[in-house]
């Protein structure tokens, strides 16, 4: 499925480069690893290199969206609606469940309704949590991240771009 030169994300949405496939021993004999270079700084060092066994590769890793899906992404972004209101506790495990799914859609989803409800918070002096505040500003990343390589941009160009596309304000 997926090959040498292939972006891909990982399973926190992080973006990685498939650098080459080498035989590794991880305690279960020789087998052959993608070796995966982050595209991306993230928390990681220089060096920093993962490995995913290659026959478990379509179960760990997904590609990263074409261009034309992201531009569809991010031109249906003003009719999305919002999820329902949740209380906190349940928001929290609600909104880690459609993370981890990796549905593109249900994730801007998330972003619009933390937005709305960030912006709620504010009108009624209110705190917005850390969670949530933490959740939303690694969704934009993980977005703009993603839409940044799909669209051959800088990332942080993408912000921008979807402001002048749709109006919309994600930050």
């Amino acid at each position: 499925m997926f090959k040498i030169g292939d972006k891909v994300l990982d399973r926190n949405g992080r973006i990685f480069l498939i650098e080459c496939s080498e035989m590794k021993d991880f305690g279960n004999g020789d087998a052959p690893y993608f070796v995966l270079k982050p595209c991306f700084r993230y928390d990681f060092n220089d060096g920093y290199r993962t490995y995913v066994p290659e026959d478990r590769s379509a179960s760990l890793l997904r590609p990263v969206m074409e261009r034309e899906e992201a531009l569809e992404i991010i031109d249906s972004l003003p009719s999305l609606e919002t999820f329902p209101e949740v209380n906190p506790r349940e928001r929290k495990n609600f909104f880690t469940k459609v993370v981890s799914s990796g549905n593109r859609t249900d994730i801007c989803k998330v972003i619009k309704t933390l937005l709305a409800y960030r912006q709620e918070r504010l009108r009624r002096n209110k705190q917005f949590s850390d969670f949530d505040r933490r959740l939303l500003n690694s969704l934009i990343l993980l977005f703009t991240n993603e839409i940044s390589v799909a669209l051959e941009m800088e990332p942080e160009s993408v912000l921008l771009f979807v402001k002048e596309r749709t109006g919309l304000i994600l930050e």
